[in-house]
């Protein structure tokens, strides 16, 4: 799996859960200042009440989130912005129990990773917050009708 995130170009991946390459287990892996880290069986809990959009409050400043699994397809997801999570992380030939907190863009990746272990993507977000998914296409973003 980390290869496979490594070697996606266009679009370049920052996570990949296992379900998006076939895998059922409850596993994924996210790229941090170059270092994958790896989360099994990760506990998502005390989401703050603040969103991505309380603290980035002009558009412009707010990042469109998108997918390996639906390339070239983009739009903005209100999550909460900070999370923290349990999870075991392999350290040599053993697993390592590990609880941090992520805020930002971080939290945003490992909300977005832990949504494709429940079957859910980020376009499924969007729809129901009704916002706007985008196409890339050659001359820019496009918003596709729903």
């Amino acid at each position: 799996m980390i290869k496979t995130l490594k070697s996606a170009k266009d679009p370049e991946g920052v996570g990949l859960a296992a379900t998006q390459v076939g895998i059922n287990r409850r596993l994924f892996i996210i790229i941090f200042n170059n270092i994958p880290e790896i989360f099994i069986n990760p506990e998502l809990k005390n989401f703050s009440k603040a969103t991505l959009f309380d603290v980035h409050t002009r558009s412009k400043d707010r990042w469109l989130e998108g997918c390996l699994s639906v390339p070239r397809l983009w739009g903005a997801v209100n999550r909460p912005y900070s999370v923290e999570v349990d999870y075991l992380t392999p350290l040599g030939d053993k697993l390592e129990k590990r609880h941090r907190k992520f805020e930002d863009a971080d939290a945003s990746y490992i909300q977005h990773e832990n949504d494709h272990l429940n079957g859910i993507l980020f376009t499924d977000r969007i729809l129901e917050q009704g916002g706007e998914i985008l196409r890339e296409t050659p001359s820019g973003l496009t918003p596709i009708e729903m």
